[in-house]
């Protein structure tokens, strides 16, 4: 039963892997633009010091809210 249960787990996994993604870099903006909007994201949140809450899960929270616009800007397939 745990072989049976593996096998398929395993076949999912590679089932639902990513394959071909869109990988043309630069389809939808321009290297500039690129760099422009993700220089500018990384300067908006360098001094970043977190907010004064009290809870730690809400720090954490817009830390990771933080990275993850940084990383939108970054990425040269976003539209």
């Amino acid at each position: 039963m745990k072989k049976l249960l593996g096998v398929l787990t395993l076949g999912l996994l590679v089932g639902c892997a990513s394959g071909e993604a869109n990988k043309i870099p630069y389809k939808y903006r321009t290297e500039a633009q690129v760099d422009r909007d993700c220089k500018a994201m990384q300067a908006k949140y360098k001094d970043s010091k977190g907010y004064a809450s009290e809870s730690a899960g809400t720090n954490f929270a817009m830390g990771v809210i933080e990275q993850m616009r940084i990383d939108m800007a970054c990425d040269p397939l976003k539209k």
